[in-house]
């Protein structure tokens, strides 16, 4: 008789081997299948091309098929192979929707005689900028907007709506500024202000990825720096410090900006997708002419701005309560109406200088033309160059102020205040220690004159 203790025991052994026998049948099942199997690494096949699967009884064989790309494309890529010209914009492209789709380099980079004579002059100046070394007259180098909206109709009809499709004639209205070297100006100026012209200025070639153009890093090359430090304003925000803390592991996950815990700067400026990036300027610059004006520069009655104000706070209300949203937006109000307090009392020191004929050198001398007021206040973009201390006392000013109420707007303590009021009032304390100077020295001459006599 066994004992009583055995046959728990003996069952457990005998579901033991039961499990390890069914382990080693379901190994060599899969072994004996991966020997007859053979299957070309995805990692092989480029997004351009189309894959067809051969199926026979020992091996699966994967072959490549070429998608949609022109005969014409494929000779300026051997071409730029052979040469080891712009490779890595080669493969930037071949990884790209373009190619997938079979958007090839003559689709972009070829115009025809009559889109020649569809573009104005400033487009063609713009094209023939560095010219190209492609023995094919018909190849330019840049591609401007006009050409993408030939398939990106909605996009490029939205962008002509918005500032950015006015950035080079903006810059070219400006005196001053026109008046630096030509290559001085290329190097400055025009490396922003092209955005007139070019898309990839947003969404960087050859990849042309529609998520890297929604990342505010994007926008940084031009929106950042001392007079209008956009960049550096949400990125230090508690939006942007959210964003930073987040944004890796999600992006990886979803390939989404919706899925961020935290607005960017589209989520704001470019709602829906829209490529009408003047959406959500609520205010224009601090301090030159007009509390807002289109993109033409002319006025915008109040309640236009005041349906622009609506469709912001809209923006705001998808993630916080519309009082807290009109709360923020009355705040930096108040920030804007005290920083004109202070321009305007600026404007008046330079008015009385000028009426003084204290300002050397004079307006005549800085600029060549008459003009009923001074230079300085009439225009919105400023240049250092040929001007008084007061006169560059008075642009630092107006940066100071601009970055204090746009600190606001952006919900920035740190550039509301430190970088922004602060400065506006150091600023203001300094035009005020000069005009007494200034004027304290015009009196020492006068009186030496009268001695002289």
């Amino acid at each position: 008789m066994r004992h009583s203790s055995e046959y728990p025991v003996n069952r457990v052994l005998k579901y033991f081997i039961a499990v390890v026998s069914l382990v080693e049948f379901i190994l060599f099942t899969g072994c004996a299948t991966q020997e007859k199997t053979t299957i070309t690494p995805a990692a092989l096949i480029t997004p351009s091309e189309e894959m067809i699967i051969t199926k026979t009884e020992e091996t699966v064989t994967v072959a490549k098929e070429e998608k949609g790309i022109t005969e014409e494309s494929l000779k300026c890529i051997t071409c730029h192979e052979e040469r080891g010209v712009t490779h890595g914009w080669v493969a930037d492209w071949q990884g790209s929707t373009h190619a997938r789709k079979g958007v090839g380099c003559e689709a972009c980079h070829v115009s025809s005689i009559a889109e020649l004579a569809e573009k104005e002059a400033t487009e063609l100046e713009y094209l023939g900028t560095y010219g190209s070394s492609c023995e094919d007259d018909r190849v330019h180098r840049y591609v401007t907007a006009s050409k993408c909206g030939k398939c990106h109709r909605k996009e490029y009809q939205e962008f002509m709506k918005s500032r950015h499709s006015i950035g080079w004639q903006r810059m070219q209205e400006c005196g001053e500024l026109m008046g630096m070297p030509k290559d001085t100006r290329s190097e400055k100026c025009e490396q922003c202000h092209n955005i007139q012209f070019k898309c990839d200025s947003c969404h960087t070639r050859h990849t042309f990825a529609a998520l890297e153009a929604k990342m505010p890093e994007a926008c940084r090359t031009c929106h950042m720096g001392q007079d209008h430090p956009h960049y550096e304003m949400y990125i230090s925000s508690r939006h942007g410090t959210v964003y930073t803390a987040s944004q890796s592991g999600i992006l990886k996950e979803s390939q989404s900006v919706r899925s961020l815990r935290s607005p960017v700067c589209v989520t704001c400026h470019m709602p829906e997708g829209t490529h009408d990036m003047s959406f959500g300027l609520t205010r224009g610059p601090v301090g030159t002419r007009l509390s807002y004006i289109d993109r033409n520069g002319a006025a915008i009655d109040d309640d236009e701005l005041a349906k622009k104000r609506e469709d912001m706070l809209s923006v705001c209300a998808t993630c916080h309560s519309l009082r807290f949203a009109k709360s923020a937006f009355m705040r930096a109000d108040g920030i804007y109406k005290t920083s004109e307090v202070v321009i305007k009392e600026a404007k008046d020191i330079v008015f009385g200088l000028e009426m003084e004929k204290l300002l050397n050198p004079s307006l005549g001398e800085t600029v060549k033309i008459p003009l009923p007021r001074h230079a300085l206040i009439q225009g919105d973009l400023h240049s250092y160059a040929g001007k008084t201390r007061i006169e560059r006392l008075f642009i630092k000013l107006t940066h100071s102020a601009a970055v204090a109420s746009k600190g606001a707007y952006h919900e920035n303590p740190g550039y509301t205040y430190l970088h922004g009021w602060a400065n506006l009032q150091e600023d203001l304390s300094d035009m005020r220690e000069e005009v007494k100077k200034l004027r304290e020295e015009a009196e020492l001459r006068r009186k030496m004159k009268i001695r002289l006599r």
